[in-house]
């Protein structure tokens, strides 16, 4: 379920003719977007926020921790190392805080297995038993990111004067959306002018900070392919849950104690939990290497449109494979026909490249797409 939480209002701005019109955002549209990706706005959560690695032993461990709002946390504890280098998605401990008090943040296990945390500027150290383990906070990148793009690539947003000539106001189920920016880069709400086919797509993107929501509530966007085909963008950084109730496979049991509330919810599926960087409504069955919110993130997405005969039958499926961050979160998946919030009306041959609104909570950079014949 898609859900819009964010309006920004808009001032046209005169233009040559045959360019976009640009906008640009009024003050109290530019404040909502400074709440979302400016650091000084948000303050000492976001420099608590992120992963954490150490050693219990000679075993590598991880540690995502996850601001959930009114200056609490959540962190899973994994073991291995970190998703993408370490952790396979099997074994994997939770643990969730008080509030913030005076710079420190203390942590318990919801599922009474004598682990527990103390949270403060100077990293993470996580306690088991008799044990006290020191973890340092990481900063990881894509391996994609700043990837350059190749000759003949179309750019449709970049360089070193980026702009929004490539993209156009459009009617979609939000209504009429504009191309903007915000602080030199394109904030989500775009389509592009030109059609496409068969293409590589490379597009970097930062989510906003929504602490107060969980996965699908957190930075709600995606790519469609040919406006039909979604490859969800959304803040899954450091959960085992989403909106559904579906939870990873490995989850501790969690204290069966209604006195006891927690941030993790029981399980109510046994679906594998949505993650950025999968098609929409398909599980990916990979890691979630999603990072933080306010970190640029990478999404580099193989597309292969439907075929038709000449009477306008489908003879083959879309094709989507994608790599979130470098790793592969879809691979080569047919498409059984276009996912839900979509544009309206049948599938077709080509089409543009729709980078999805629902409040504009996610910005991107660096997009090009380079066809194939």
């Amino acid at each position: 379920m898609k859900m819009l939480f964010v309006s920004f209002a808009l001032c046209s701005v005169a233009v040559l003719a045959g360019e976009t019109q640009a906008q640009t955002l009024d003050k109290a549209a530019e404040a909502a977007a400074k709440k979302l990706f400016d650091p000084q706005v948000i303050g000492v959560e976001l420099t608590l926020q992120g992963e954490y690695v150490g050693k219990d032993g000679e075993k590598r461990i991880g540690a995502q921790v996850v601001a959930r709002g009114d200056k609490s946390f959540h962190a899973l504890v994994l073991e291995g190392g970190l998703p993408g280098d370490g952790w396979d998605g099997g074994r994997y401990g939770l643990l969730e805080s008080g509030p913030l008090s005076e710079g420190r943040v203390e942590f318990r296990s919801p599922s009474d297995d004598g682990a527990g945390a103390v949270l403060d500027g100077k990293g993470l150290v996580l306690k088991r038993g008799d044990r006290s383990i020191s973890m340092k906070r990481v900063e990881r990148k894509s391996e994609t990111l700043g990837l350059q793009p190749p000759a003949g690539a179309v750019v449709l947003f970049g360089g070193e004067k980026p702009n929004t000539d490539a993209f156009e106001e459009r009617k979609d189920i939000e209504g009429m959306t504009a191309p903007l920016m915000f602080e030199g880069s394109l904030m989500a709400g775009a389509v592009t002018k030109r059609k496409f086919r068969d293409y590589t797509l490379h597009a970097e993107f930062m989510t906003g900070w929504e602490p107060q929501n969980i996965p699908w509530r957190r930075a709600d966007a995606g790519i469609y392919q040919l406006s039909r085909y979604e490859v969800a963008i959304g803040d899954s950084f450091g959960f085992d849950f989403d909106l559904s109730g579906a939870t990873g496979k490995n989850r501790p049991k969690l204290v069966d104690d209604p006195k006891t509330t927690s941030k993790f919810p029981a399980a109510k599926g046994n679906g594998d939990p949505r993650i950025c960087g999968s098609v929409f409504t398909y599980p990916s069955k990979s890691p979630n290497s999603c990072l933080p919110p306010l970190v640029w993130q990478t999404l580099d997405i193989d597309f292969k449109a439907p075929r038709f005969d000449d009477k306008g039958k489908r003879t083959s499926k879309a094709v989507i494979s994608a790599k979130l961050n470098g790793h592969q979160t879809a691979d080569k998946l047919e498409v059984n026909g276009p996912t839900p919030h979509g544009f309206k009306g049948p599938e077709m041959p080509d089409g543009p490249i729709w980078f999805e609104a629902f409040g504009r909570r996610v910005l991107y950079r660096n997009i090009w797409v380079a066809e194939r014949p």
